[in-house]
């Protein structure tokens, strides 16, 4: 039962009183996700940390984020209880798209290390069981790729690895003064035509991101092979799985049709102005998804190991509908995660409850029972939850994505409440363009260096300057603070992350209560185990929830597992699910609280691993020098009392 609480006079008190012995219920208790049996892959229950690794931490001082630095920081990772870390792309390259424009597959790029390097990441990370995801970007190269160099020049193989046509107006071009034409309509998604002209090899080429991003040709054989090799090669160094990027625009229309124009969108970026029918999530493009997975499988049984992790980024704006097909069938299984953006992209502010109760259960309606659902929030490419809500708001939607069954992805900083940065235009490092033409602002407002503690540069870099600005409130929002406090940011995560190893929240029913503007409750439930009742309140005022009135067989007192820091409560403060004069929920705006009917403590996650950071080199060899003084003293005794 729910009464705004802007009043505490005895009036109504009384009024409150009378409305709340009212028969009736807000809620329908419906299971959106019954109980599931025990899947005990080792992603199936867990969260996916996203790294972007110039922004993470940088160990030489250059001022970018690397490899040692990640690994000098594994242990943020066990205290969290993290089980997987995901890296955006650490391969060779122009760093034209920071990353996703790949010049070699299987090279590190200098700014983030060496193999060596790479290789102590995977050894201490297997230490504390961790496991690394790594971005794969299959639908395009850079125009620096020795691959594209030699497709120029139409050497051997490599002729057809890339999607070339001839101008439209090609028989004209005999005549030096007439200017190719592109073979159609189709449009980059960074601005401009999809189309270059390339004056050596005199065709067009495709490329639905950058002009320096040329699209690889998947109705080749060979670019298949290629892409397979590149698996094996990283799974042989350990990784224990793939986030395939742009996977919906692997395939385009064979037949090159032009789009047809997207009515009601006159006025948007030039890109939106088609209907992308012809270049976007084609049919071969789950068949191609299906190869991969095989591959992958057949990899983990051919060399008797784990079973290895395919997630597919297909685009942000796809629909589920198309997004379920990515799951592949039962005897032909295609990607375990097929990432799903709906709370990032279907959530609006001003109508909260109703748009997040909307892409929670779409997702449930439309992908296919028994595969795992995920949740992604944030990204490199989009706002920052604390940014777009405000940041009371973080530990709301911290509390809403960890007790949602399945997977949740969390980027780097948002454990601790991190916000977007303003960047100067002459600090821009995000091209984000084609052919000259700027299509979407700059993404660096996102990817602002890791906060780690209230020193200089945040304890990013000691280099006087880092990559990107760091955000001014670090001294603030950092991980050596929050930890220190107990109703943190941090510390909040943490405590959801642990909640998130009971076995209610593994295996345990889903319910939703879409109660009113305001009040939202996920119930997760488990027979012989625990309840876990998360209220939420999106609106603007104080409101009182009598729990009883909006769902059934609920005990008449429930425990606080845990509240947000605005909430007043604390853990092990009891609430009333029946009286509304007797301890019932008064829930702040924007606030959560977390309840539950059985209240159990929580081991600390634990790492079996030494700490890179503490046995560091000069750490062991002071240990060294200890022990060698130790065997000259023993050495002098010896000599001693072999003279006496």
């Amino acid at each position: 039962m729910l009464r705004k609480m802007s009043k505490f006079n005895n009036s109504y008190w009384l009024i409150v009183a009378f409305v709340s012995l009212t028969p009736g219920t807000y809620g329908e208790e419906e299971i959106i996700f019954p109980v599931t049996t025990s899947n005990d892959e080792w992603w199936s229950n867990t969260i996916i940390y996203q790294v972007y690794p110039r922004s993470f931490k940088d160990s030489d001082n250059d001022g970018i984020g690397d490899l040692k630095g990640i690994t000098e920081e594994l242990d943020h990772f066990v205290d969290l209880g993290i089980d997987i870390v995901w890296i955006n792309p650490i391969f060779k390259s122009p760093m034209y798209d920071m990353g996703y424009d790949v010049e070699n597959y299987t090279m590190i790029d200098p700014i983030f290390g060496s193999m060596a390097d790479f290789e102590e990441l995977i050894s201490e990370m297997n230490k504390r069981n961790l496991k690394l995801i790594i971005d794969v970007v299959p639908n395009h190269s850079s125009d620096q790729c020795e691959w594209f160099l030699k497709s120029i020049k139409k050497e051997g193989k490599y002729d057809k690895y890339y999607v070339w046509r001839n101008a439209s107006n090609q028989d004209q071009l005999s005549n030096s003064t007439i200017t190719p034409t592109p073979p159609n309509n189709w449009l980059s998604k960074f601005g401009g035509p999809a189309w270059s002209w390339n004056t050596e090899r005199k065709q067009f080429y495709l490329h639905q991101l950058s002009d320096k991003q040329p699209d690889l040709n998947f109705r080749n054989p060979e670019v298949h092979k290629e892409i397979l090799n590149i698996l094996e090669f990283w799974m042989d160094k350990g990784v224990a799985g793939f986030r395939f990027n742009a996977v919906g625009l692997l395939y385009e229309d064979k037949d090159f049709r032009n789009e047809s124009k997207s009515v009601g969108r006159e006025n948007w970026p030039i890109y939106y102005s088609l209907d992308h029918i012809y270049t976007h999530d084609q049919p071969e493009v789950i068949d191609t998804v299906i190869e991969w997975r095989k591959f992958m499988d057949d990899y983990s049984k051919r060399k008797n190991t784990f079973p290895r992790l395919l997630a597919a980024e297909a685009h942000h704006h796809v629909c589920v509908f198309s997004l379920r097909n990515y799951y592949g069938t039962e005897n032909n299984p295609g990607a375990q995660i097929p990432f799903n953006y709906h709370l990032l992209i279907q959530v609006r502010k001003d109508d909260l409850v109703y748009s997040v109760d909307r892409a929670i259960k779409f997702w449930f309606e439309v992908v296919p029972a028994n595969n795992t659902p995920n949740w992604v929030m944030e990204t490199h490419d989009t706002d920052r939850i604390s940014s777009k809500y405000g940041s009371e708001m973080v530990q709301v939607f911290t509390a809403l994505k960890l007790s949602l069954p399945g997977i949740d992805v969390t980027y780097y900083g948002s454990e601790i409440g991190m916000e977007n940065v303003y960047v100067r235009s002459d600090q821009i490092q995000d091209s984000y363009d084609s052919s000259g033409q700027r299509n979407i602002e700059s993404r660096d407002f996102a990817r602002s260096p890791m906060q780690w503690n209230g020193k200089s540069n945040a304890g990013f870099t000691e280099a006087k300057r880092s990559w990107l600005p760091i955000n001014p409130n670090y001294y603030k929002i950092n991980v050596e603070e929050q930890k220190k406090i107990s109703t943190s940011n941090y510390n909040f995560y943490k405590k959801m992350s642990q909640l998130r190893r009971t076995d209610t929240l593994k295996y345990g029913d889903l319910e939703l209560f879409n109660i009113t503007d305001s009040i939202y409750i996920i119930k997760r439930s488990l027979s012989g185990r625990e309840t876990y009742l998360i209220v939420i309140n999106f609106g603007s005022e104080t409101e009182t929830v009598i729990l009883s009135k909006v769902m059934s067989n609920l005990k008449k007192k429930l425990h606080v597992y845990l509240g947000s820091e605005n909430s007043g409560y604390s853990h092990s403060d009891t609430i009333s699910t029946v009286s509304i004069v007797e301890k019932p929920l008064h829930l702040p705006p924007q606030s959560v609280v977390v309840l539950t009917d059985n209240l159990i403590n929580f081991e600390p996650f634990r790492n079996n691993a030494i700490s890179y950071r503490k046995y560091n080199s000069s750490y062991i060899c002071f240990l060294y020098a200890l022990l060698m003084t130790a065997c000259i003293l023993c050495w002098n005794t010896y000599l001693i009392e072999l003279v006496e």
